[in-house]
């Protein structure tokens, strides 16, 4: 499954990383449908963005909008996707791992415009644990901010239930809600969010997969 529809007006479309979605004729034909009626709006950054597909701009900036502050959780976009979001490449320079997230975050920031502070970076990874507070003190060198993301990666997505991956789903969460809210439009998510909009199908669509 690669789309799931809401009703004639809203659709979701997963798909893999630096992947295209791959979907039949019939629900490339009502996803163009509403695309056209309505508008698309892209993941994150657009990094995904499909070839072809006039977009709106990023659902994750509209989410944003309703947002104040910054929410803690937010950071785990430092532990996400590290093969495809350069974390290994961006943290690395002169001082600590520490000093180099607080220096480039507006490169690994889920906000635009928005920068949070020591001591919310402090708090945030003590509660990832696994030693990860510590070892944000070593030099930013190539090899140790490999081994940093790669632990921290670790602990927000393959430890299962875990404060890390806790912080992960909270965000998450937060994301998925706001989808499920939508009321027009296409939004091109990541494979994993579909499984997670679990809603009631308020119009059943011909060709379509209904909502759980």
């Amino acid at each position: 499954m690669s789309v799931v529809f809401k009703n004639d007006k809203v659709a979701y479309v997963g798909q893999s990383h630096g992947k295209p979605p791959v979907m039949s004729a019939k629900d490339k034909a009502l996803v163009e449908k509403i695309t056209e009626e309505h508008g698309a709006w892209f993941e994150g950054d657009g990094k995904d963005a499909v070839e072809g597909v006039k977009y709106k701009g990023s659902w994750d900036d509209e989410l944003a909008k309703t947002l104040k502050d910054y929410p803690m959780e937010f950071l785990y976009v430092l532990f996400t996707n590290v093969d495809v979001n350069n974390q290994k490449s961006i943290l690395v320079g002169d001082g600590s791992i520490f000093d180099r997230i607080i220096a480039t975050q507006n490169k690994l920031n889920y906000f635009k415009n928005r920068r949070y502070d020591e001591a919310t970076l402090k708090s945030f990874l003590s509660k990832v644990g696994g030693g990860l507070l510590k070892a944000s003190q070593d030099t930013a060198s190539k090899a140790n901010v490999a081994k940093f993301e790669d632990r921290g990666e670790h602990l927000m997505w393959e430890s299962g239930d875990s404060p890390a991956r806790n912080l992960a789903d909270k965000a998450n969460a937060i994301r998925d809600n706001w989808l499920r809210a939508r009321s027009a439009g296409v939004y091109y998510v990541g494979k994993d969010h579909l499984s997670k909009l679990k809603l009631n199908s308020e119009r059943p669509i011909r060709g379509g997969h209904k909502l759980i």
